[in-house]
């Protein structure tokens, strides 16, 4: 038991080192440069959408072990990937560092420090994707990388320090530590090696893009949907509420972010060993329980825990004018989610990837019924309350999913 939760702890170590690094390092960039943060700020938001439109779904294809199946579609995608990753980092760099050039000169903002901050595009393209590799790769991949991005942190630290003391310019800070991220990345893969299948035809190693494209459109399609769903609320909420109830919905949804994005990267590191008990269909159904009641557990907890600080919340914001109504329907929300992404990831893992795409198209078309609706009644409470529904009804096509029967999936090498 505790040697099969070491590639699980590794890897949520290290991801989580990274991603709380590299997000402690953007605040203290944005607090050094102060007002003029603004096109920083802007060019980091687009950085990050832009990463999951192009990546594509293709982190977490490679996550679910597709590549190292025995069919043709797999060893399709096995063939193709690395080109169809490469197409899509240059594209998408192009892509960035346009819409953030643009957008900084209509809003005339300098454009050196935004323009230097996209190239994170690409760093984080190269990461997702040789991290991705290294937790499905040789044991002990993702244990490697924890030092040199505990050192890369060091470094970091170090050149915010410096820039802070005027001895080295700001832009040497927006771009280091992805950079050094990859760099020990590439070099730990390069060390354990690329776990891909050991016979490939000949004639697959001229793959289309097209054809992997296909092969990682379910994910793809969930992650545009989950783009546009994630930030749907706010902006609805801006249109018909302002004040007290905009800020404290905005607070609690800052403050809920930080919960989701631990247990969505916990989730994503379980679905490569996940993956590997979906080969045994006597395994399978206890390893879905269990890691269902962990999701659970975490959920419930979570929701408490932001329901039961809220008299501290309020206080440290200046909250004025409470909604109760809305802090605990946030509450709910958040445990919803958190118990949504690992429902996502058993998915990814037990390869029902047509599943969760379905579940998704489901989900979108509900918010587009249900969060209109229940603005109209309650008004800005609605939103709220129409996203605790949407939620709650996505956790229910997932319930309803996990009760049938798991199919025996397609071998795996070990």
């Amino acid at each position: 038991m505790m040697r099969r939760s070491v590639p699980i702890f590794s890897a949520t170590v290290a991801r989580l080192l990274f991603f709380g690094s590299r997000y402690v390092s953007l605040l203290l960039v944005a607090r050094l440069l102060g007002e003029n943060a603004s096109g920083f700020l802007l060019a980091v938001a687009i950085v990050e959408v832009m990463r999951i439109i192009f990546d594509y779904g293709l982190e977490n294809s490679v996550l679910g072990r597709l590549h190292q199946q025995k069919s043709g579609p797999a060893l399709v995608f096995a063939t193709g990937k690395k080109a169809f990753r490469w197409y899509a980092t240059l594209l998408g760099q192009l892509a960035t560092s346009a819409l953030v050039g643009i957008l900084c000169a209509r809003n005339e903002t300098p454009l050196l420090l935004p323009l230097i901050a996209s190239l994170q595009f690409g760093c984080l393209m190269g990461f997702g994707y040789l991290q991705a590799h290294l937790q499905t790769g040789r044991q002990g991949g993702m244990a490697a990388l924890v030092l040199p991005l505990a050192l890369a942190t060091a470094v970091q630290a170090l050149l915010l320090w410096l820039a802070y003391s005027g001895l080295i310019p700001f832009f040497w800070c927006t771009i280091c530590f992805e950079l050094m991220a990859l760099v020990a990345c590439a070099s730990i893969v390069r060390r354990f090696g690329e776990n891909v299948p050991a016979t490939v035809s000949s004639d697959l190693s001229s793959t289309s893009h097209r054809a992997v494209f296909l092969q990682i459109a379910p994910l793809g399609n969930v992650a545009l949907l989950g783009i546009a769903y994630n930030r749907f609320d706010s902006f609805a909420l801006s249109l018909v509420a302002s004040g007290a109830l905009l800020t404290q919905y905005l607070v609690y949804q800052r403050l809920a972010s930080a919960p989701l994005m631990f247990f969505s990267t916990v989730a994503s590191a379980s679905i490569s060993t996940l993956s590997v008990a979906s080969s045994d269909p006597d395994e399978l159904p206890r390893k879905i329980a269990r890691y269902r009641q962990i999701a659970y557990g975490l959920a419930f907890v979570s929701g408490i825990i932001l329901c039961a600080s809220s008299p501290l919340i309020n206080r440290f914001f200046s909250l004025q004018d409470i909604h109760y109504g809305v802090m605990v329907t946030q509450s709910i929300v958040l445990a919803l989610q958190i118990a949504n992404g690992f429902h996502a990831s058993m998915l990814i893992a037990c390869r029902k990837i047509d599943a969760l795409w379905h579940i998704a198209k489901k989900n979108a078309i509900a918010a587009l019924i249900v969060l209109p609706a229940a603005t109209w009644i309650w008004g800005g409470i609605g939103i709220a309350v129409g996203l605790c529904l949407v939620e709650a009804y996505c956790a229910i096509q997932h319930a309803f999913e996990f009760r049938k029967k798991p199919r025996l999936p397609e071998a795996i090498h070990a």
